[in-house]
C-alpha cells in the first residue's frame, strides 16, 4: 500500500507551550513538594484524636454571647446551652458562675474528648 499523498491524515500535533515558572525542572525557581503530612493514628480507645477546645474562644463567646450559652453549644454541652438560650442564662446568675469556672470546664470538656467520651 502506498503512503497516503500530503496533507492527509491526522494533523501534526500542536507545538507545546513554554514552561510556566516554578512548575518544572526548567524553572529557574527550584521548588520542592511539601512534606507529606505525618500519619494520624487512632488512639489506643479506637478513635482518631481531635483537638482541643480553646480556652480563649469559650471566654470571648461567654463574653459576648454568654447570655444565650453559645460557649456551651461550644464545648459541646447541648443541654445547658438549652437551658442558658430560654432562661438567659438562668437569670444571668450561670452567666457570673461561668466566668470563674470556664477553665475547669474547658479541662474536663477536652480531657473527656481525648478519651473519646465526647
Amino acid at each position: 500500500m502506498p503512503p497516503p499523498p500530503p496533507g492527509y491524515g491526522p494533523p501534526p500535533p500542536a507545538p507545546l507551550l513554554p514552561p510556566v515558572p516554578g512548575t518544572g525542572a526548567s524553572s529557574q525557581w527550584q521548588h520542592q513538594a511539601p512534606a507529606p503530612a505525618q500519619p494520624v493514628y487512632p488512639t489506643p480507645y479506637g478513635h482518631y484524636p481531635r483537638p482541643d477546645k480553646s480556652l480563649a474562644v469559650a471566654y470571648v463567646l461567654w463574653f459576648f454571647v454568654g447570655y444565650l450559652g453559645v460557649h456551651h453549644f461550644y464545648l459541646g454541652k447541648v443541654g445547658r446551652g438549652v437551658g442558658y438560650l430560654l432562661t438567659v442564662a438562668w437569670f444571668l446568675i450561670g452567666w457570673l458562675v461561668d466566668l470563674f469556672t470556664l477553665p475547669a470546664q474547658v479541662r474536663r470538656i477536652n480531657a473527656e474528648r481525648r478519651v473519646g467520651l465526647r
